[in-house]
């Protein structure tokens, strides 16, 4: 028997005995779990039983379920169990769905079994025992023409932000015309069993669930698929989707699908990220720090033109702090400091609390949806301290993919390290970002991170690749 086989055995028994014993017949009470998704008394009575009988027969082993026990850590032997997947599929009477577990042990899947009912199909992994489906060994579809594949996708996810929806849209898009078929069977059982079984070609899965991957991740792996996330990269349990491919030709494809691009008008350079400062490039709120500080330097005796403002934009407080003591001919108190600070916050939150969706820039909603809809990442690398509340606020959050603000501890602009972080973050390199700002010190920044920049406001700069007034001018999109 193999290293893990008498758990094998144990866990398709009691799989199919669970199912026998509860899912067949009535659903019973069907619950709303989220506003997208349902829960029925199958798959907690399931999941009972299953947890019941792991415990057991395995002393000591922890519980990651989907329904009960989803926030246990994965430490020492920890079995996943996803009851039903594809609960939706079963209310309505489709029978895309299966019972599938997973067990780890030492940070790795080690064995994975999918149990599909309807279609009396058992398929099961071991790491380094291969895929098994009923008793036959089983791999993915080797060389099959890219014009004959067939890629399935999971569900539409609903996260906290559309973009990943968008990114998915995107890639659907790219897809359609270099495929034969795309696929939603709205069960991760069913995208992972076809591309173990040689069914389908590739499928992307956009979650972090191990209850709904990890099964389905080792299984294609012990059939000989091709794993990688939605940059391309080798993947790993924490990313944010899983693309299983039969080989190099379709997961190249898939890549680029994910990979969007965006280039400037008349320019040929492609950019995979657009970075952006927030204040005075989406949102026209400059005025109301320059008064908000204004206010705050006369708590000393101290004023501020806008000429002196302008080049201490981007640049973070502590900058603005010193140059009032080299206007002031000596150092803060303590408690001056924080008496600017907190006159400067609670100004700036009066003024800017009279600020309404039309003092965002020009065309900056278009242009973020218009790189959404191209796969490209969005993100705001701000020296704000109130950049992620504003931006809610202005319901543009949901359009970019991070946000790093003044809470982020690090040197301020003109120094490179926000850019860079959000680079680093976000996976590109920094050739491939491009900078949006309005300020000195963020298009200096920029350059120094390695990073092309657009003035953004009509602001010439020997910094910046291209000027514009506002983003209306950068709305004809040449791959739309």
């Amino acid at each position: 028997m193999t290293k893990y086989g008498r758990e094998r055995v144990f866990l398709v028994r009691e799989m199919q005995e669970a199912y026998r014993r509860y899912a067949e017949g009535d659903l019973g009470e069907v619950r709303q779990k989220s506003r997208f998704d349902l829960v029925t008394d199958i798959d907690c009575n399931i999941e009972g039983a299953l947890s019941a009988a792991i415990l057991a027969a395995f002393p000591g082993d922890h519980i990651h379920g989907e329904e009960t026990s989803g926030q246990q850590p994965i430490e020492g032997r920890t079995w996943t169990i996803d009851p039903i997947d594809g609960t939706c599929n079963m209310a309505i009477g489709v029978k895309l769905y299966g019972v599938q577990c997973a067990l780890f042990d030492g940070g790795e899947v080690v064995l994975s079994v999918i149990y599909l009912p309807h279609f009396s199909e058992l398929i099961w992994a071991e790491k380094g025992e291969g895929c098994w489906l009923n008793d036959r060994r089983v791999f993915v579809k080797r060389n099959a023409p890219i014009e004959q594949a067939v890629v399935s996708f999971g569900d539409y996810p609903h996260a906290k932000t559309p973009r990943v929806a968008d990114r998915q849209h995107a890639a659907v898009r790219y897809l359609y015309s270099r495929i034969a078929k795309i696929r939603m069977f709205g069960a991760a059982c069913i995208d992972f069993y076809g591309v173990a079984a040689g069914k389908t070609d590739a499928t992307v899965v956009i979650t972090k669930n191990l209850w709904d991957i990890a099964p389905g991740i080792l299984m294609c792996r012990e059939a000989g698929a091709l794993l990688c996330n939605l940059r391309g990269e080798p993947y790993a349990f924490g990313d944010a989707g899983v693309v299983a491919c039969a080989g190099e030709e379709i997961a190249a494809l898939i890549r680029r699908a994910f990979n969007g691009e965006y280039r400037l008008p008349g320019q040929d350079k492609r950019y995979k990220l657009c970075i952006f400062d927030f204040d005075g490039v989406i949102l026209n709120s400059e005025p109301c720090h320059y008064r908000a500080w204004n206010e705050a330097f006369r708590t000393v005796g101290a004023d501020m033109s806008e000429e002196e403002y302008h080049p201490l934009k981007s640049t973070g407080r502590t900058n603005i702090l010193r140059y009032l003591e080299q206007k002031l001919g000596r150092a803060l108190t303590g408690a001056e400091r924080e008496k600017i600070v907190a006159v400067k916050d609670s100004a700036y939150r009066r003024e800017s609390a009279v600020l309404l969706r039309r003092d965002l820039i020009g065309g900056v909603t278009a242009f973020l949806q218009l790189l959404a809809r191209r796969g490209v990442s969005a993100a705001i690398a701000s020296s704000g301290a109130h950049t992620l509340e504003t931006a809610e606020r202005f319901g543009v959050l949901d359009l970019f993919d991070f946000v790093a603000d003044g809470s982020v501890p690090m040197p301020k602009k003109p120094a490179p390290d926000l850019f860079l972080y959000v680079s680093r973050l976000l996976g590109v390199p920094p050739e491939a970002c491009l900078v949006f700002e309005d300020a000195p010190a963020g298009l200096a920044a920029a350059r120094a991170a390695g990073m092309d920049v657009v003035a953004v406001g009509g602001a010439q700069s020997q910094d910046a690749l291209l000027s514009v007034a506002s983003f209306c001018d950068l709305l004809q999109d040449p791959a739309d």
